[in-house]
Order: structure tokens, then C-alpha cells, then sequence
């Protein structure tokens, strides 16, 4: 435990030592949207892989801020911080998005998109943790390239199995 507190102060040290590029203008919180567990929709997804009807609500509160670097490129940040509970006739499975993802136009024109979190974490089975990283075209609506690190993709193969699996 010692060790965890530590590492944990020597990398907070670490970041706090390192210079942070200055803005000309002062950041911008764009979007700060609530949601209320009040709603329940039918995950249509889930419903048709399922076989049976799947609903999700979600809770929590998600954030992006505009930064402008001092070349004028933006920096977008978003920070989600809710809790998605899917549910079905006989089961009920609760998960977290909770993470910072950062959106960068590149000077070609294309945006970078960080993305870290944990989607999905069922008990005893299926994760999807980890990192993504994509390169988005705006002109084209193109996806330039993806990168997934750790288990990342919901979609991977087995992860919607064991979402059915454990609502069935």
C-alpha cells in the first residue's frame, strides 16, 4: 500500500513539474449535459443480439472544454462521468464510462481523438478497459486510423455473448 501512495505522489510531482503550454484564451466549457436515470430507452442493439428486450438508463454528467493553444489550434477535452444500467426481463447489469478523452485538430486538418475509460466491466467475465486512439477526416467524414490498447472495443468478439449471458 505504501508503495501504491508513493508511486502515486512522485508521478503527481512529476506532472506538476512539467510546464503546461500557456493559451491565449482562457478555456471554454461548451457543453455540461446531466442525465437523468428518470430515462429508460431500449438498447435496440442489444435488444436485436439479445433476442430479448434490453433497456438502458443512464446517470452521472458529461463535460467538454475548449482549450486554444497559442497557434490557435484547438484542444477539446471531454470529461463523461456516468453510470449506464442495462437491463432486461430477468437481469440487470450496472457499468461506468469514466475518463478523459481529448480531441486535437492536427494541422492537415484531421483530428486526433484520445479516448481512456472503462466501458464495461461484468463480474467475474468481460472486460473492455483500456485506451483508444483514432485519426477522424471532417471533410471526408472518414476514419483515417484506429488504435485500440487493452480491451477496449464493446464489440469485441465474446463481450456481447457475455452481456446476453449475464441479462438472460
Amino acid at each position: 500500500m505504501n508503495r501504491i501512495v508513493v508511486a502515486a505522489a512522485l508521478s503527481m510531482g512529476a506532472v506538476l513539474a512539467i510546464p503546461m503550454p500557456a493559451s491565449a484564451v482562457p478555456p471554454v466549457r461548451v457543453v455540461s449535459e446531466v442525465f437523468d436515470a428518470d430515462v429508460e430507452v431500449v438498447d435496440e442493439f442489444l435488444t436485436a443480439e439479445c433476442g430479448f428486450t434490453v433497456t438502458a438508463r443512464l446517470a452521472g454528467h458529461y463535460r467538454e472544454t475548449e482549450f486554444y493553444n497559442r497557434d490557435g489550434s484547438l484542444d477539446r477535452i471531454t470529461a463523461p462521468s456516468f453510470r449506464s444500467t442495462l437491463t432486461s426481463p430477468t437481469g440487470t447489469i450496472t457499468t461506468a464510462d469514466v475518463g478523459l478523452d481529448r480531441f486535437v485538430e492536427n494541422q492537415d486538418g484531421t483530428i486526433s481523438i484520445f479516448g481512456t475509460g472503462i466501458h464495461l466491466k461484468i463480474k467475474g467475465g468481460e472486460k473492455a478497459i483500456g485506451l483508444w486512439r483514432l485519426v477522424f477526416d471532417p471533410e471526408t467524414n472518414e476514419l483515417v486510423s484506429e488504435e485500440y490498447h487493452g480491451r477496449f472495443d464493446v464489440d469485441a468478439d465474446g463481450t456481447v455473448q457475455a452481456i446476453c449471458e449475464a441479462l438472460s
